[in-house]
């Protein structure tokens, strides 16, 4: 008798700690998914940054490169 309740306890605490566990994955599972997005909101930003910073480098070299020739009509 006593073994019985034994055993019926350890399965109910093995039932709870495995909910607990899982319930922990499936946050865990939804904090990665939630990073995944923002790192690809992260890569978009950065190559728009990076293509302003270039068509703006670029124009500026142009009006250097227009201001050391000067203005010949």
């Amino acid at each position: 008798m006593k073994s019985l309740e034994l055993i019926t306890l350890l399965g109910t605490i093995i039932s709870v700690l495995l909910s607990i566990i899982a319930y922990f994955l499936k946050q865990l599972h939804g904090n990665i998914r939630k990073m995944e997005q923002d790192v690809a909101l992260m890569k978009a930003s950065m190559q728009l940054i990076k293509s302003e910073t270039k068509a703006n480098y670029n124009l500026l070299r142009q009006r250097m490169e227009f201001l050391e020739n000067g203005f010949r009509p």
